[in-house]
């Protein structure tokens, strides 16, 4: 009688145990991947903010340069820095007044290409921007002079 009493006190046995242990470290497993592949996408998810957020800043800082004045420079937005260089895409002209005669700007295409030195992941920005100058504003006197 105590043996069989003994028999049904007993916990689990030592298949039972295991049998256990790999279904939870299945269930481990497959939790891990699901863990592992949210985050990566969260982090992949950041990385395309940060460069949309770049791009972004990058195009609006090129409506508000003047290539023919500002060819080149740098801007430091505190996070990031963004570098810029400008290129003539053919010749600078003349402007034209309506109907006709000559215009008071000189004007040409350039090529501008943002960079953001800080962070090499982000690819170049390229665009394409008219600039131009005012040909009639006099030019500054000579220093001694008076106006």
């Amino acid at each position: 009688m105590l043996d069989s009493e003994a028999e049904t006190a007993a916990g689990f046995t030592l298949i039972e145990a295991i049998v256990a242990l790999v279904i939870l470290s299945a269930v481990m497993i497959g939790f891990y991947d699901f863990l592992s592949t949210a985050l990566n996408g969260a982090h992949r998810m950041e990385l395309a903010s940060f460069a949309y957020d770049r791009r972004t800043n990058a195009l609006e800082l090129a409506t508000a340069l003047n290539p023919m004045d500002l060819p080149e420079g740098t801007l430091d937005l505190g996070k990031y820095r963004v570098h810029w260089t400008s290129h003539v895409l053919g010749d600078i002209r003349q402007s034209s007044r309506y109907p006709v005669g000559r215009g008071i700007f000189k004007v040409a295409l350039y090529r501008m290409i943002f960079t953001f030195p800080d962070d090499a992941e982000v690819p170049p920005i390229e665009v394409t921007r008219l600039g131009y100058h005012r040909d009639d504003i006099p030019q500054s006197f000579p220093p001694g002079t008076s106006n």
